[in-house]
């Protein structure tokens, strides 16, 4: 494990030279900077809680002038003290790295008033390093003034990044989009997301926010509310016409297998188009979208929103095959026999479960899995005759599937629609606000019960059994379970039930001799580098198991997924080999050592709750799949980007060596 030398952090100043028990900062594991890439352990870390040098003799003059470089060229220039303050700081860091020579009091002025006065994190936080080492470490910091080698064996990473961007599976630069909204740019701010997803508005509707619970604006009111606002910025660039790519011919040689055409497959294939490569994506299916296609509900997503951001994909050069399944039509081994250099799958998780329950018979007309109904719904809706219910109906599950079957069983069924869910409603992983427009469109709920039989009569479903629950005392890691409760049985009446519990993978996808290594639950087993056990192979999505999502994920995890393998897709038709990404790995530091958890608190700023959405009300709503939220208008937007605070902070890391791909 690396010993920290001397360093400030949180405030707290430590000097371990000499000392007999070294110290450092209370709660952070410093094994965490034993290696940045495979062998080559950090020297030296920067960031708006201070910085830690792990070597006597590591420069750290030159690290403070890459790290300025690196604030400097992330400030936006509408405030003066970043935008004069970050340059002269930078070129001054240079100049003592060269010849020694600089006013050291007139720079820790400058540093301290851009920390002061500045109206965002780059300015307010991207100084603090240097100012705590020119405030507790002057003559160290001085001592490497002059002859620098700035050109040395060290390796040096620097990035920017904000609790959101964090939280954000596909790293996106939220306060930069949202800025450009606040500017009236929707056409930049789209584009800002289109850099790591083509399905910016999709994503703008059913996105799981996780950005917005990371949101330090929540400490005062209310979290952004970010997802609307890209929804909005995606909205107006698409009725313009602003995303609506050119065709090119590829650039390189080589083509690449995209396999299954929903989001994670379209995001795969647009970064690989980027990049140069012809991309066929082999869908089983008879169109694009996959799951957020045929899962998704029409009042949550209007397919002409997903139509319009495939298309994307096809303009670009993309090349959609149809109605063809990995296993039934082809193997993994005919890809490659028909030219290819790589292929990605992405073949999702399209199997519902069922409930395993006493008198269970799948084949009963009115009993179904989630996956089904809502395939079901969305051939009847696309249709124009949509499917009708007759009769209660009873959904089980507490995620978001089991959610818009209850929505969606609202819309067509004559009688009352009921979830039942055996944990209690704080246990429900489905996102709080879809269960409150379940309520509001008339879906009963119970909580604490659970499936115990199913009824029926003369082939047809009568009722369900089920139990009431109540919770046990807690485990030993804290987690509480459920139990049923002796003679609470009881008979729900209901003419049909939906299993909304859980999606499988297709286990006829892959056979065990294409050396495609999987779970036990039949997920392909991937790396950071979203690779599989076979060369050439790679993977993303709900059919995946490795270190960013395990099975079934969220669209915008899939995505995220995506980005990084086109990346590594790129450098192996380009190299043979899967680089090192510094991004990634920086991200796992954030998340691993809780870096951006500083306690701060948030700049004083008046309460301003967030615009909340123009909806349809429940009554416009019934025997109807019209979009439930509308859109915001620019005005809304304004109001509510201005809310941003643009939470940014820089990064950066001194290694002992050149980082793979990296900044020497």
């Amino acid at each position: 494990m690396p010993q920290l030398v001397y360093g400030v952090w949180d405030g707290i100043v430590y000097d371990n030279r000499g000392a007999g028990v070294p110290a450092s900062p209370q709660g952070l594991d410093l094994a965490l900077f034993d290696q940045f890439n495979e062998g080559n352990p950090a020297r030296i870390f920067l960031s708006e809680r201070g910085f830690l040098v792990f070597s006597p003799d590591a420069p750290l003059l030159w690290a403070l002038w890459k790290h300025f470089d690196k604030v400097a060229s992330e400030s936006c220039g509408k405030c003066s003290p970043c935008r004069a303050g970050a340059p002269l700081l930078r070129d001054a860091l240079a100049h003592a790295c060269r010849d020694g020579h600089v006013n050291w009091v007139e720079m820790r002025d400058i540093a301290e008033q851009m920390a002061h006065t500045s109206l965002c994190g780059v300015g307010k936080t991207g100084p603090r390093p240097l100012i705590e080492a020119l405030r507790h470490f002057p003559y160290d910091l001085r001592a490497h003034g002059g002859g620098t080698d700035i050109n040395g064996p060290h390796g040096f990473y620097s990035a920017i990044t904000s609790p959101c961007i964090e939280a954000c599976p596909g790293i996106v630069n939220i306060p930069r989009y949202i800025d450009y909204i606040k500017d009236g740019h929707n056409d930049l701010a789209a584009n800002t997301v289109l850099r790591h997803y083509p399905l910016v508005g999709s994503c703008g509707r059913v996105c799981v926010r996780s950005c917005e619970s990371a949101c330090r604006r929540a400490r005062g009111d209310e979290p952004v509310s970010i997802r609307n606002l890209k929804r909005l910025a995606a909205d107006r660039a698409l009725a313009s016409g602003m995303l609506r790519p050119q065709n090119s011919a590829p650039t390189k040689e080589a083509r690449v297998a995209v396999v299954g055409a929903g989001p994670v497959g379209i995001s795969c294939a647009y970064h690989l188009l980027e990049r140069g490569y012809g991309v066929d994506l082999y869908e089983a299916k008879p169109r694009a979208g996959g799951m957020i296609r045929y899962g998704i509900p029409i009042y949550r997503l209007p397919k002409y929103t997903l139509q319009e951001e495939t298309d994307i994909v096809a303009a670009m050069g993309g090349n959609f095959i149809f109605n063809q399944k990995l296993g039934r039509d082809f193997r993994v081994d005919d890809l490659f026999a028909r030219g290819y250099g790589a292929v990605f799958i992405s073949g999702g998780c399209p199997l519902g479960s069922y409930l395993g329950m006493e008198g269970e018979d799948t084949s009963l007309p009115d009993y179904e899995n989630g996956i089904e109904f809502l395939d079901r719904v969305y051939e009847g809706v696309e249709a124009g005759v949509p499917p009708a219910l007759e009769g209660d109906v009873v959904v089980v599950g507490g995620g978001n599937v089991a959610m818009d079957c209850c929505r969606a069983a609202a819309r067509i069924a004559n009688g009352k629609v009921h979830l039942i869910y055996r944990r209690t409603e704080a246990d429900a992983p489905a996102d709080h606000e879809e269960i409150e427009e379940a309520r509001r469109e008339g879906v009963e709920f119970h909580f604490l019960c659970g499936q115990d039989a199913l009824i029926t009569e003369n082939g047809k479903i009568t009722g369900l059994r089920v139990v009431d629950m109540e919770r046990t005392e807690p485990d030993a890691s804290g987690r509480r379970g459920v139990r049923p409760i002796e003679g609470s049985a009881r008979v729900l009446p209901c003419s049909h039930v939906i299993a909304a519990i859980g999606q499988m993978t297709d286990p006829t996808m892959l056979s065990d001799d294409e050396g495609i290594a999987r779970d036990r639950k039949n997920c392909i087993i991937i790396n950071s580098a979203q690779e599989t056990s076979r060369e050439g192979v790679f993977a993303g999505g709900d059919c995946t198991s490795g270190p960013r999502a395990k099975g079934p994920t969220t669209m915008i995890m899939g995505m995220g997924q995506a980005y990084f393998a086109a990346r590594s897709i790129d450098r192996y038709l380009a190299t043979g080999k899967v680089p090192f990404d510094s991004r990634w790995r920086l991200t796992e530091w954030i998340a691993q050592g809780r870096l951006l958890e500083d306690g701060m608190p948030v700049p004083g700023r008046e309460k301003q709750p967030r615009v909340k959405l123009r909806e349809l009300t429940p009554a416009e709503r019934e025997r109807n799949f019209r979009e439930v939220e509308q859109t915001m208008t620019q005005e809304e937007a304004w109001a509510e980007a201005s809310r941003c605070m643009r939470c940014y902070r820089v990064l950066s890391v001194l290694t002992e060596s050149p980082i793979p791909g990296g900044e020497a």
